[in-house]
């Protein structure tokens, strides 16, 4: 079987009714079983009953009784041909029992490719119940791999190694696929300027010369002699746009003007839709917002001029023809497949379904919204108006106890799990997630109406493998939470992002924990971000829910999260009561630990390494000219910062502990206390706290109240040069309180035998 991408070898129709106390009930529950969660959601077989088995393979066909694991010797029965039709072998099964499951019913599907030409849906009819739980799980031994894909044949010659095939389905525009793979990996759109595998983040981008027309939206100049190539079809590229702070758009050219050098897209970029009360006070200074900024950096792609290396396509959807450089050949002794399902696998109302050992790949990019519309929480991640949504290789809606375990999902086009509203007690756990388009694992919900849950609660995102994601979008992140409560994400290793590992969209609904993940390189292609982002949207709902709701960060490893604007974990935009507790955060670009305009957080027991320009720990508040200074003013308040280990590694520059920005009025109330600390400068610098009226000295600093008990001394950690930041028995951070991080349960736990 070929590589993939080289990464792989409930029971309800409508909202789940629950009184607001029961409600509290199950989110006290899974904060207080935080660890064991999914405990609580794996099902108990009856023994003594056997199991019925349905088998699909390639080979098979829907319309033998799908039993045998192969054909038998007179090809007259053996394994069904699809998952559907076994779906609907276990449906019949049901019905024939009086529509109760009575035994637990698995479906083994054999290794090989299966090319899904629609979307796989589960309904409650499909569900199987704690002791007869429902699986559809690889044959052991063996890799099957589902593709949102069509195989494409009849290539012919165009010029030179460039072969040309007609695809009467994508005549007119019917079938305009963005993705194109050779024998399993993701192949490259034609594209000015090629890319620089070598530097990917400052070679192969040409830069926006400002906008065509004062203010204008959707026209932009390039600058002279940007294009060495004429475009005989511009209409048929694609413009590749990177905007401020990552935001990203894949937007079509609808004509370009090569005297003006300038290119008009159909529609408007990402930042435009923001509207303008939001920074009604900075609109000369954030001109981002509002019109193309210099500093706007993008690419064309898929115009047949462009195709000019190996491994490179396009496609004219007016023509209905795709065009490829194979990486090798002859192309008929390889696969190539072109993307066409947005979505593999949907649950909708199901439940006590298991989806195991599966790879799902080739899923197309349906558009560049990473959420689905009607919900709350998306945080700086709005949608887009007028853009589509990107599409996801599961979905559930309305689940409960499902399990999505030990899959691969491979190069997908849009999000690789997606959880919509309300879903209960599922377990996303020891998935690999390479190459997405878009997100890794995506909670989105809204806020109950009366007694109607809407949103997550209580599920489970724990022991997956999530790299190399936001393909098609740079502020795509690892794990996304929007309105969501009680869930868990945990030991996870997520790394090579472009943007947040993981993000809590709408915190002041909810708690969620966050814990005992392994986190590197992270907030690679964008700024303003941090590896472990919460957000509070600023309405007055919020706000009160914002008293009694915070999350819990605890035993996280951060490490190298760069950028100019990044932070290790960021309590953002007024997000508060938090508890961040034992985690290790290491080599941050702006702040290990950022709070911005929150109160009542607890900062405790984490050890901060080399934290950026701004200092190991950051304090600010929202610029007086934001729209929502007004009722904000006041808000932030009793913020502790207690028995860390702060800790300056290199350099002569001096250790900044504590900054507190300009924009904060009142350092007391903002800042409750700090104390029982332990800061070290290993290269010899200052110890300093910087505050909105200058630069105080520890000695300072102490005077104010602050830090009275901490500790200037060497915390005498194992082996800091090469990242092992366990204590020294003799540590002198003991004697303050602090607990030592047990780092052997941080990341992915092994998988029982």
């Amino acid at each position: 079987m070929r590589v993939v991408e080289s990464v792989c070898l409930a029971r309800r129709g409508s909202p789940r009714l629950l009184t607001l106390g029961l409600a509290l009930a199950v989110v006290a529950g899974a904060v207080s079983l935080a660890g064991s969660l999914g405990a609580a959601t794996e099902a108990t077989a009856v023994p003594g009953r056997p199991e019925a088995i349905f088998y699909v393979a390639p080979n098979g066909r829907d319309g033998w009784s799908g039993t045998l694991a192969e054909p038998n010797g007179a090809s007259t029965d053996g394994p069904f041909a699809t998952l559907a039709r076994a779906r609907d072998a276990i449906r019949q099964l049901k019905v024939k029992s009086g529509g109760k499951v009575l035994t637990p019913l698995k479906v083994l599907v054999r290794g090989g490719k299966y090319f899904f030409t629609e979307t796989l849906v589960f309904t409650p009819e499909d569900s199987g119940t704690r002791e007869f739980p429902v699986a559809y799980t690889a044959y052991p031994g063996e890799k099957p791999v589902l593709s949102g894909g069509r195989k494409i044949n009849g290539w012919q010659p165009y010029k030179g190694r460039i072969l040309q095939c007609s695809i009467t389905e994508a005549q007119g525009g019917k079938w305009k696929f963005n993705q194109l793979f050779f024998d399993g990996k993701r192949q490259v759109r034609a594209r000015y300027p090629n890319a620089d595998p070598q530097k990917p983040w400052h070679a192969g981008w040409l830069p926006v010369d400002g906008p065509a027309e004062p203010e204008s939206f959707v026209a932009f100049k390039y600058k002279a002699d940007a294009f060495p190539r004429h475009w005989a079809k511009p209409t048929q590229g694609d413009v590749f746009m990177i905007m401020d702070w990552g935001y990203t758009t894949i937007t079509p050219i609808r004509k370009i003007d090569e005297q003006r050098r300038s290119i008009t897209m159909t529609s408007g970029v990402r930042n435009f839709d923001r509207p303008p009360w939001v920074f009604p006070g900075w609109r000369g200074g954030f001109r981002t917002h509002f019109g193309f900024y210099v500093p706007f950096r993008f690419f064309v792609e898929n115009l047949l001029e462009e195709l000019d290396q190996p491994g490179e396509w396009c496609l004219d959807a007016d023509e209905g023809k795709v065009y490829f450089w194979p990486p090798e050949g002859p192309i008929e002794s390889h696969e190539t497949v072109a993307s066409e399902l947005d979505c593999l696998i949907s649950l909708r109302g199901a439940s006590w379904i298991t989806i195991s050992g599966l790879t799902l790949t080739e899923t197309v990019n349906g558009g560049d919204n990473m959420h689905r519309s009607g919900y709350e929480g998306y945080g700086a991640m709005f949608l887009m108006e007028g853009r589509t949504y990107c599409g996801e290789a599961v979905h559930l809606k309305n689940a409960e106890y499902c399990r999505i375990a030990d899959n691969c999902f491979a190069a997908v086009g849009g999000n690789a799990v997606y959880l919509e509203g309300y879903n209960f007690k599922n377990v996303i756990r020891g998935n690999q997630i390479a190459y997405a388009g878009h997100c890794g694992v995506g909670l989105i919900g809204k806020v109950e109406y009366r007694t109607v849950v809407q949103h997550p609660l209580c599920n489970e995102i724990t022991d997956n493998h999530i790299h190399h994601c936001g393909v098609f979008n740079k502020v795509a992140v690892g794990v996304f939470c929007g309105v969501s409560d009680g869930n868990v994400i945990g030991h996870n290793l997520i790394e090579q992002m472009p943007h947040h590992a993981i993000n809590l969209g709408n915190h002041g609904y909810g708690r969620n924990i966050v814990e005992f993940n392994d986190i590197r390189h992270t907030c690679q292609e964008s700024l303003d971000n941090a590896a472990v982002n919460c957000w509070m949207e600023n309405n007055d709902r919020v706000k009160r829910a914002a008293e009694r709701s915070g999350h819990v960060f605890r035993f996280n490893r951060i490490a190298d999260t760069p950028g100019q604007v990044a932070f290790g974990l960021y309590l953002d935009n007024t997000s508060s009561n938090c508890l961040v507790y034992g985690n290790i955060i290491l080599r941050s670009g702006l702040s290990g630990i950022r709070i911005n305009g929150g109160k009542n957080n607890l900062i405790e027991n984490n050890i901060i390494v080399s934290g950026g320009s701004e200092g190991l720990v950051g304090i600010d508040f929202w610029n007086p000219a934001t729209a929502i200074w007004p009722q904000m003013k006041g808000f932030m308040t009793a913020n502790r910062f207690s028995r860390n280990i702060v800790y300056c590694s290199g350099g002569n520059a001096n250790l900044v502990i504590i900054h507190i920005d300009d924009h904060v009025e009142d350092v007391p109330r903002v800042l409750g206390d700090s104390d029982y600390n332990l800061f070290f400068a290993a290269a010899g610098g200052r110890e300093v706290v910087l505050l909105p009226t200058g630069t105080l000295s520890l000695a300072q600093w102490k005077n104010m109240g602050y830090d009275t008990h901490s500790l200037v001394a060497d915390p005498l950690f194992v082996d800091p040069a090469h990242d092992d930041y366990r204590l020294k028995p003799n540590s002198p951070a003991l004697k303050l309180g602090f607990q030592p991080i047990d780092v052997t349960q941080i990341g992915p736990r092994a998988k029982n035998p």
